[in-house]
């Protein structure tokens, strides 16, 4: 192993053992004295730290069943001072500079925390999860919470992922102002957990026969996929007021510091000056943000005949492009996968060290030159870049590097392939066009490259027709395999069968597969990944080395169609008016949310603004489940409306006119419980309503148009700022405290309307409305 895979293999586990203390799990080494002098803190007449025994017991495991990960035979554990076991479990007395180099990234990300420690007997194993969406809040005050997440592995159930009022849960008590705890140990349920997680490391893909190149990056992919499952609601620290950040984020976010911390200082040749590891002045990292413009009007740019299948396909090829890109960035770069703070919706975030900032760049040129070619100057990869520093890591300054790398982002958006106009004499000499002379009918390309061929009685080119094909068999997919470079080869092999998408100038192929892959024995496929959609048991113990994740896609559901459904079969089942709804809605306020939302007290007390790496990141987590992930369940009530994109912090959403309103209202009310009643979050929405033939792009448009206008309705006529949080159906918005108001008086008219068996009163009613409208234009 390298030192850098000692590191960061180090920095992801050195915490793992909080949850087994509270467990009251893997505790062999609790009474012995000789390894609590050697791992643990002393304090007076008591040993302090006692977690990292159990970490040490953990990795202790993880080393059993990987050979590569053991140190050298012959040599004591506690005697391979720079072993990642050591490091892991060191980093409370550290003595070497490597464990001084975790230990100093363990305190940086620990700098988040703010103000208002409390500490009784026994509080580790009486505290819960406190979420971050009840914590946000837009005014310069902070406020109380009374909700908690519960001690569970994630799944897609309600009961598991919505936060729980203090008064639902099991003998809750404020036992101080805002400290609630329960008087009941949560030890049985800590052990639960925790068992469920060590019989699914059983099922982590064997690495065994595997070169050990590039083995430490696969196994800290599906160490990510294990902690994200078992450790998201789990608190890192018990012993203070608000314990709103979970210990999988905790133990990632130090990972992704001590790469970047160790880059720095392998860059400067001062690894072997620990003193300067805890400098927090000096800029040794940088946060990068990743963003594509030009993703919607990639999207909607439609004909009528396939527009279902070529949505489909073309939304699913936005979050699929972001996330491949983003793994070209790591694997060109050579980090890890703990460097990727966050990817969703046509954006991602990493934290890199400021010596690589140079070869990012000319990375992010290449990514843009193929997506010149592949798309012309439509959808561009814009970067926005940061300087980070120690201090930063402190409560209340990551939010001005937030808002830093989004604004140099802006900044490149303005200057759109410059690099490439630079570097190329010839970018603005025109395209080659096809010998046939014809233009695909969907995205409008003439060029060569485009490989026009006639398909269905249509000129398409040979983008869009792999997109309507992945839009087709979205439904019917469980499985996404991602082959990577060399593994390409194998997986074009033994997947010959299968549809696949090739990134070919990222060096990715993407299968998309009913079921789990099948490879021969002898095959070894370090290099890719497995993502399971919206099911998080994901380990399959294959013997090939490939890692294995989940993934959270909201898709189109095959059992609510009878065959392969176009816009007017949505419009055909339709009661009343046989037309086609389109829902679009949003989050409200959302960038407001990010930059100045997290208003908490800092270590001096004052309230500042607390967006750190991990609080950040868990608020994109869990608005993206929500959207991503639990929206399916959510819909499946609804028969005629149907997923064509969600995640992030938005949807779009097609169906019959009629069920569209109700599934809006469904999803604010939903959207409201899993905010746990915040009144800063938010959502907005907008319906149009068309003929089953008419353009898609233009109906999205409307549906975006009504979408703005709920998005600026005024509840007063003098009211110079739009709360949002509204509705528009019908050119009409409608704020959502309303929306049962406007629902039963709907309900009234239709009674009289049946029982006097005359519409009279519709026409009546709209005579009132123009004049309502006349007198607001006063």
């Amino acid at each position: 192993m390298k030192a850098i895979e000692h590191v960061v293999l180090a920095a992801l586990l050195h915490d793992v053992g909080k949850a087994f203390e509270r467990a009251e799990m893997l505790d062999d080494y609790r009474r012995d004295p000789e390894y609590l002098q050697a791992y643990c803190r002393k304090q007076a007449n008591y040993y302090s730290r006692l977690h990292v025994l159990h970490t040490l017991k953990f990795c202790e495991l993880i080393a059993d069943k990987y050979d590569f990960l053991r140190p050298a035979e012959g040599q004591r554990i506690r005697q391979a001072d720079q072993h990642w076991i050591n490091l892991a479990s060191r980093h409370h007395v550290a003595s070497t500079p490597f464990e001084k180099l975790i230990s100093a990234s363990d305190h940086f990300a620990s700098a988040e925390r703010e103000d208002g420690n409390y500490y009784e007997r026994r509080i580790h194993q009486k505290t819960y999860l406190e979420p971050i969406l009840e914590r946000v809040n837009l005014d310069k005050t902070t406020t109380r919470t009374y909700h908690r997440l519960p001690l569970n592995e994630l799944s897609l159930d309600k009961d598991v992922i919505y936060p729980k009022h203090v008064n639902d849960l099991p003998e809750m008590e404020e036992v101080e102002n805002e400290v609630w705890l329960s008087r009941e140990s949560l030890r049985l349920h800590y052990e639960q957990l925790c068992n469920a997680m060590m019989g699914t490391i059983k099922q982590l893909p064997s690495i065994l026969g595997v070169r050990e190149s590039g083995a430490v990056g696969g196994l800290i992919a599906n160490l990510l996929s294990l902690f994200e499952r078992f450790l998201v609601q789990v608190p890192s620290a018990t012993n203070i007021k608000h314990s709103d950040i979970s210990l999988f984020d905790h133990m990632r976010i130090t990972a992704a510091i001590a790469e970047g911390l160790y880059r720095h200082h392998e860059a400067k040749g001062t690894l072997d000056r620990p003193t300067q590891f805890e400098d927090k002045e000096v800029t040794k990292w940088r946060l990068v943000c990743g963003d594509f413009s030009g993703i919607q009007a990639f999207i909607y740019r439609l004909t009528s005949k396939g527009a279902a299948k070529g949505l489909r396909g073309r939304s699913l090829y936005i979050q699929l492009l972001c996330d491949a890109v983003s793994e070209y960035l790591l694997r060109e770069l050579e980090l890890f996968p703990t460097a990727r703070i966050y990817s969703s919706g046509g954006k991602f975030y990493l934290l890199i060290a400021d010596c690589q900032v140079g070869h990012l760049q000319k990375c992010v040129g290449q990514v843009n030159k193929w997506l010149l070619r592949e798309f012309g100057s439509e959808v561009f990869l814009g970067i926005g870049v940061a300087p980070v520093c120690g201090n930063d890591f402190a409560g209340g300054n990551m939010g001005n590097r937030w808002k830093e790398a989004n604004e140099d982002l802006l900044k490149d958006r303005l200057r759109r392939f410059r690099s490439l106009i630079e570097q190329d004499a010839d970018f603005f000499e025109p395209l080659t066009l096809n010998e046939w002379g014809m233009n695909c009918q969907v995205c409008g390309r003439d060029d060569k490259d485009a490989n026009i061929r006639e398909v269905d009685g249509r000129s398409v080119c040979k983008q869009c027709m792999s997109l309507e094909r992945m839009g087709s068999l979205l439904a019917d997919t469980g499985y996404f395999f991602w082959a990577w470079g060399d593994d390409r080869k194998i997986a074009h092999a033994r997947l010959d069968k299968e549809w696949r998408y090739s990134f070919k100038e990222l060096g990715c192929d993407l299968y998309l597969l009913k079921s789990q892959p099948r490879f021969e024995d002898a095959d070894r496929l370090q290099n890719s990944y497995m993502e399971r959609l919206n099911n998080m048991k994901c380990f399959d113990g294959n013997i090939h080395g490939y890692s294995c994740d989940f993934r959270f896609l909201g898709k189109w559901d095959r059992s609510k169609e009878s065959g392969g459904w176009e816009f007017d079969d949505f419009a055909a089942n339709a009661k009343g008016t046989k037309r086609l709804g389109v829902l679009r809605m949003d989050v409200d306020n959302l960038g407001q949310l990010f930059i100045r939302g997290f208003n908490f007290p800092s270590i001096e007390g004052e309230i500042r603004q607390m967006g750190s790496l991990s609080r950040v990141a868990t608020m994109s987590r869990q608005l993206n489940q929500f959207f991503s992930g639990y929206l399916c369940k959510l819909l499946t009530d609804f028969s005629h409306t149907q997923i064509i994109y969600a995640g992030g912090d938005d949807l779009f959403l097609i169906g019959a006119w009629d069920e569209l309103p109700r599934v809006a209202r469904e999803i604010q009310t939903e959207f409201k419980d899993y905010c746990a009643m915040n009144p800063s979050f938010t959502i907005s929405g907008g319906i149009s309503m068309v003929r089953g033939k008419y353009p898609i792009s233009r109906a999205a448009e409307l549906a975006k148009d009504a979408e703005d206008s709920a998005k600026n309705l005024k509840r007063k006529f003098d009211e110079k700022d739009p709360k949002k949080d509204a509705l528009c159906f019908f050119n009409t918005p409608l704020g959502w405290e309303d929306y049962d108001l406007a629902e039963n008086m709907m309900e009234t008219i239709r009674e009289i309307i049946e029982n006097t068996k005359n519409r009279g009163i519709l026409w009546r009613l709209k005579d009132v409305i123009g004049v309502v409208d006349e007198y607001r234009q006063l």
